[in-house]
């Protein structure tokens, strides 16, 4: 049988605590103390956590090194959780610590300092005794008691100091009698700590020692969905505060995205009614406010009082940000593709570097001089991506190692995700490298939906996890939907990594991106014996586009240096591949999305080396020139041109509502522009009858009808189809000449309607 009463304090006061355990143990009373040094090893060890479900009441030895301590917090919250009674005891005057003050809050507590001792062990005896706890059968030397509610202890001599006055003895003698039935009083109710209610909480404690925890969310707050997310992509939507108090996740309320505040201490929700569009939660280091992203802008709202601060405009913020203590916020603009900083209360954005073209989950480094992000490399846009560095005084760029979701712990301790498995690696900060084998930190598997958007987790500065546990296959199925019948139907039964894809002329043929570790190749699907075939000699082949014949390929590589892309025709008929050599500048980024009627003309979208943001170009195959059709230093893309080629269709981020939004331009002069979307929208194509435009607003499918004389008519936008269908990078659909739609199928996802907690994840091996 364990211990009735554990002691929890700093291994900084150990002199001073000992004292106290041998007193308890004189009056009989079974403790449970850290003898061992445990913490001085800094392994929050199964003994602990075992001693902490077997005890009736935890003693709390304050002082400033035990308030400091995060293994007595975590012992403290562990209890709390356990509904353990708790009792503070003062080693000397403290502060209590913002993620203790809702556990002490309104308890009793004792002052060992500036009183006689004896007075208050006997008192502690007797106090624990009221609880509950056994102890021998011979008088604990009752005296005066010495406890007091619990506000913030002041030093102060003792009110049964010796006197030789016969009036002032009086007065100590009533003082003694009115203290000492108020201390039975406050006793009496037998347990001191505040009662929570956890009834939607399922807790189990693992062999191990690991404390788990189950948060069930409201039905009317529920988890967003990747339907209800820009573009049909989940971005990380949940975060707990550094102190580890509290949990923000991204729900769906009324038709739109807001977060939701959960308290870990008192199990309320809290919808925040200001962070309406808000996704990619991240708190301050000091864990007032916490910031989001909206299509628009960086924001942020502080809890206390939910006053909402908007921090910077910005386009489309949507690959993750991080509050720094350098009073700095860090996030990747245009999806990423430019890596800016803003200051923390607010201003203009600023280019961190231009080396890093989409950056993806940034995370702070704790001493704030540097931050971790994911991209594929150094200048590069498009390959396999890994963890980086950039150290922010001298903007060095270092490669640090596979994983999703990057975040330092602490100096020396990295978390990452790798195959859906949180895994902690011990790293030297001055050097960036890694000092000895990664382990497991938990055995759950986290839902992870891409290598790019990150893994759904979030920890504490004390080693609080949350996260949605679950496994996504990445694995797409194309599929044929009949828009007149709305019945979708498998191409093939073969499911892959799919990226982009064209239907070639006479519909017999897809050519399709296929990306197996991370790495894209062109297959040729053929319809009548559903075979999927390569013909490049070479890998890191992107954005495939059919001839109008139909004999042959145009596709983008970065094959011979990652950081540009050359562009190639592969010839059927002869079976030759051939580089066409591009004039005017070299293609930082560079994809097709349409080929003119004579097969003379490609429609591309990319940048330059020296620019961020994508344009549109026009480009001869024969000759290799570059027509620039736009230059807004904006985000513009997907390019598509109607039947007679007087018209182009493309994705632009001018106007922001919503989101993209789609425009038509008269092709070449580009001198008519005009938005024809509402809502926001995205990769646009003409119908093949010319009677309008069809685009995606994320899952569902809009058309509009156009007359594009010289009176345009432009009508109001209408659903077209919807479903949940997966969005690729670049344009994720083709249409047939006969109106069905190509799409990509994925798995169903399975949205959760629980955070898994893991109290003591860093302590204990799982």
């Amino acid at each position: 049988m364990g211990a009735e009463v554990f002691i929890s304090y700093s291994s900084l006061d150990r002199d001073r605590v000992m004292p106290v355990v041998d007193s308890l143990r004189g009056n009989g009373i079974s403790v449970w103390v850290d003898e061992g040094n445990i913490h001085a090893a800094d392994l929050w060890s199964e003994q602990i956590v075992q001693a902490i479900a077997d005890c009736h009441v935890m003693v709390v030895m304050l002082s400033q090194n035990s308030t400091d301590s995060h293994n007595v917090v975590k012992e403290v919250m562990l209890a709390s959780e356990q509904k353990k009674a708790l009792l503070p005891v003062y080693l000397e005057s403290a502060d209590i610590p913002a993620k203790l003050q809702y556990q002490l809050a309104g308890i009793q507590h004792l002052e060992l300092y500036g009183q006689d001792k004896q007075i208050v062990l006997n008192d502690l005896a007797n106090g624990l005794a009221k609880l509950g706890v056994r102890h021998d059968d011979h008088p604990c030397n009752l005296a005066p008691t010495t406890v007091k509610r619990h506000e913030k202890p002041i030093s102060k001599t003792s009110y049964f100091a010796k006197s030789n006055s016969y009036a002032n003895s009086a007065i100590a003698f009533l003082v003694v009698i009115v203290a000492s039935l108020l201390g039975l009083l406050l006793f009496k109710s037998g347990k001191v700590n505040r009662s929570l209610d956890y009834s939607d909480r399922v807790y189990s404690q693992t062999k191990q020692g690991r404390v788990h925890l189950k948060i069930s969310l409201p039905e009317d707050y529920p988890l967003v969905k990747p339907t209800e997310m820009p573009f049909g992509v989940v971005r990380r939507n949940l975060a707990i505060s550094p102190n580890g108090k509290h949990v923000v996740y991204v729900c769906f309320f009324k038709g739109e995205r807001y977060l939701c505040l959960r308290n870990l201490g008192d199990d309320s929700f809290k919808l925040l009614n200001e962070s309406k569009g808000g996704l990619l939660p991240f708190f301050s280091p000091d864990s007032k406010w916490v910031g989001f992203a909206t299509s628009d802008s960086i924001k942020k709202i502080e809890l206390s009082s939910g006053l909402l601060k908007i921090i910077c405009h910005a386009n489309n913020p949507y690959s993750g940000a991080t509050w720094s203590s350098n009073g700095e916020i860090y996030f990747g603009n245009s999806e990423g593709v430019n890596f800016c900083g803003v200051n923390e209360n607010g201003g203009e954005p600023y280019l961190i570097t231009d080396k890093i073209f989409r950056v993806f989950n940034p995370s702070s480094t704790p001493d704030g001089s540097g931050i971790l992000f994911r991209a594929s490399g150094v200048n590069v846009s498009r390959g396999p991506t890994s963890i980086f560095h950039i150290q922010l005084d001298s903007g060095n760029i270092t490669r640090i190692g596979n994983g999703v979701t990057p975040e330092f712990l602490d100096e020396k301790n990295l978390i990452t995700v790798e195959d859906s498995q949180l895994r902690l690696t011990e790293i030297n900060l001055q050097a960036l490298s890694s000092v000895g084998e990664s382990k497991t930190l938990a055995k759950s598997k986290i839902l992870t939906q891409s290598q790019r958007y990150g893994a759904q987790y979030s920890i504490s500065d004390s080693g609080i996890l949350v996260f949605l546990k679950g496994v996504y296959s990445p694995l797409y199925q194309l599929t044929i939907l009949d828009t007149k019948t709305n019945e979708a139907k498998a191409l093939v039964d073969k499911k892959e990594v799919f990226g982009q894809y064209s239907i070639s002329p006479d519909s017999q043929r897809i050519a399709i991106e296929v990306v197996r570790d991370q790495i894209s190749d062109i297959h040729i699907l053929d319809r009548k014996r559903s075979r999927f075939n390569s013909f490049a000699k070479k890998r890191h082949n992107y954005t495939p586009k059919w001839s109008p014949d139909g004999e042959k390929i145009y596709y983008t590589s970065n094959r011979n240096d990652p950081t540009f892309f050359d562009l190639y025709v592969y010839d059927f008929q002869n079976g030759t591949e051939k580089k066409i050599d591009l004039e005017d500048g070299v293609m930082r980024v560079f994809n097709i999305s349409d080929i003119s009627e004579d097969g003379k003309r490609l429609l591309c979208f990319g940048s330059e080396i020296g620019s961020g943001l994508n344009e549109l170009y026009v480009v001869d195959v024969f000759d290799g020139k570059k027509l620039k059709l736009t230059n807004n230093q904006i985000t513009e893309w997907g390019g598509v041109l109607s039947k007679d080629e007087k018209w182009i269709a493309y994705t632009s981020e001018k106007d922001m509502e919503g989101s993209y939004a789609i425009y038509i331009n008269s092709f070449p002069e580009m001198d008519r522009e005009t938005r024809i979307s509402a809502g926001g929208g995205e990769e646009p194509k003409w119908l093949p009858d010319g009677s309008g435009v069809y685009y995606r607003n994320g899952s569902k499918w809009m058309k509009v009808s156009l007359q594009l004389d010289q009176d345009m008519e432009i009508g109001e936008p209408e659903l077209f189809f919807e479903g949940d269908y997966v969005n690729v990078w670049g344009p994720s659909h083709d249409i047939f000449a006969d109106g069905r739609i190509l799409l990509l199928k994925g798995e169903k996802w399975q949205n959760s309607n629980e955070i898994d907690v893991i109290i003591n994840a860093l302590d204990v091996e799982p």
